[in-house]
């Protein structure tokens, strides 16, 4: 074993997260039913592959803390990949709220629907057919059959390259070609032969728990021995920063169309872009003059009520700037719902407006 698998997996056993909700333990019937295969080996009974793919597609960009309730939640509506197959893409979607990213659930929706056709709905357990999958790459796919089939296959997610750049002192940041390739072998190098599954769940929970963004708790650490940021007193430069780029803003308007008896309207966006496939109010160019060419637009009746507090709310490239403001539009009923029998994914900053209307 490497300088860090050995190290790591000792204090896995002691220390690591071994009860999260997706963690569950099966026994072979179980799993088969669940994925139609025999486990592939490795310490006590597998784990369930369907909730392991969720929770890894749950895990990008978000933390473990959020991802339980949005985990279980997810689980309840949807108990299986033959359920989550058969849904629609908006209860799939009303589920995911909040949990940003949507186009996750997307792909994870698509996916369990090709599982179903191509694969006689048994997930593969051949990483090439799982990168394949709609929002799966090579860390992901990688994560997936390691935890829930020990198949011997490195990880590269945010927390593994946390700890592999303070590790090794890796120059450059990781979103770098040349620096992610130094990464990947690196990442392999240390991959271990035996206990592959909890090798992968044990440098995730080193970089979730000691190894974190800031502060790390070297003291406690594993692998501290070898770490090359901690003999240097590095620990802060490392992974290098990525270049700050200001974030520029954009403003728009959402127009909150009410009629008399205090139903709204939300229309579908897009499949593609952001929010993709949620539910939303109506939005314009944020000048008078298109507000009242899209107000005409849609009810040549209808006319401003008040406008409410704007709403800020970042993505990873720019600020976006709400402007909501609400429209009367007495004598409509067609496509208006009540608010408090919305059964649709929204986008956080409509649930935000939709708090203000209560």
């Amino acid at each position: 074993m490497s300088s860090i698998s050995k190290p790591l997996l000792q204090w896995f056993d002691q220390h690591g997260r071994h009860s999260l909700p997706w963690q569950a333990n099966y026994s072979t019937g179980d799993l088969q039913q669940s994925s139609g295969r025999s486990p592939q080996g490795g310490q006590g009974n597998p784990a369930n592959i369907y909730h392991v793919w969720l929770s890894e597609i749950m895990l990008q960009q978000t933390q473990v803390s959020t991802v339980i309730d949005y985990f279980n939640n997810f689980i309840h509506h949807f108990p299986s990949l033959t359920a989550l197959a058969d849904a629609s893409e908006d209860n799939v979607l009303a589920q995911w709220a909040g949990l940003g990213y949507y186009a996750r659930a997307r792909n994870l929706h698509k996916s369990a629907k090709i599982i179903m056709q191509d694969y006689q709905g048994v997930f593969p357990d051949n990483i090439e057919q799982v990168v394949a999958l709609p929002g799966i790459g090579e860390s992901t796919a990688g994560a997936i059959l390691s935890i829930s089939h020990n198949q011997n296959h490195a990880i590269l997610d945010g927390n593994v390259k946390r700890v592999l750049s303070r590790y090794h002192q890796v120059k450059g940041h990781y979103g770098q070609a040349q620096t992610l390739k130094q990464l990947w072998v690196l990442a392999k190098q240390h991959t271990p032969n035996t206990r592959n599954n909890d090798y992968t769940q044990a440098i995730m929970d080193l970089g979730a728990t000691l190894c974190t963004r800031s502060n790390p708790d070297c003291g406690r650490c594993p692998v501290q021995q070898g770490c090359q940021a901690y003999q240097h007193n590095t620990q802060a430069e490392y992974p290098n920063p990525k270049p700050k780029k200001n974030k520029p803003s954009r403003s728009i308007a959402m127009l909150i169309y009410q009629n008399k008896q205090g139903q709204i309207y939300l229309e579908k966006r897009p499949s593609k872009g952001i929010w993709g496939g949620l539910w939303s109010f109506v939005e314009c160019k944020d000048s008078s003059q298109d507000i009242m060419r899209t107000i005409q637009q849609f009810d040549a009746s209808a006319h401003i009520n008040k406008m409410l507090k704007p709403i800020k709310h970042s993505f990873t490239h720019y600020h976006l700037i709400i402007n909501p403001i609400i429209v009367d539009c007495l004598e409509q009923t067609h496509g208006f719902q009540s608010i408090n029998q919305l059964k649709v994914g929204v986008p956080t900053p409509v649930n935000k407006i939709l708090a203000q209307l209560d």
